[in-house]
């Protein structure tokens, strides 16, 4: 009013709207930030590394060969049982896997062989198993060898 000198102070506003226009600017924040985060281009990972297919020279598969032959002098010995001698071959065929292809077969069970195209190997271990497991004698030795030493002679 004119005339009127007394002092009027400014309208103090409700805590409630600063707090509201602070989360409303927040949700805005954190909208441009996942848009963006979820439809980038994401790198493709690199296809896994491929067995090399270079030929075994026949001195390692004359090696493999002869490491057969050992286990089952071994067994004919009396110097490894049944089982041992079937775990033995296991281990030695998986070695040649890797060795020949690049297969990590040492470490693969027999349904990874069976999932990553192995057929051959995977059905040498898969003969192997009740001798090398169970111990009980289901075929002679002289099988199980003639069957390393097929699958030693014959892969490539």
């Amino acid at each position: 009013m004119p005339g009127d000198e007394s002092f009027f102070p400014p309208v103090q506003y409700s805590p409630v709207w600063f707090f509201l226009g602070l989360g409303i600017f927040v949700a805005i924040v954190i909208w441009f930030v996942a848009v963006i985060w979820f439809t980038r281009k994401r790198a493709v990972p690199p296809p896994p590394p491929q067995p090399f297919a270079m030929p075994l020279p026949d001195s390692a598969r004359d090696r493999y060969l002869g490491f057969i032959d050992d286990v089952n002098a071994g067994y004919r010995r009396g110097a490894l049982s049944y089982s041992d001698a079937h775990h033995e071959l296991s281990v030695i065929v998986r070695a040649f896997a890797a060795e020949a292809r690049g297969v990590r077969a040492p470490y693969m069970t027999l349904q990874d062989l069976r999932d990553g195209d192995h057929t051959a190997l995977a059905d040498i271990v898969e003969k192997l198993y009740p001798g090398e497991f169970s111990g009980r004698q289901e075929s002679p030795i002289e099988v199980v060898v003639s069957r390393a030493k097929g699958l030693v002679s014959t892969w490539r």
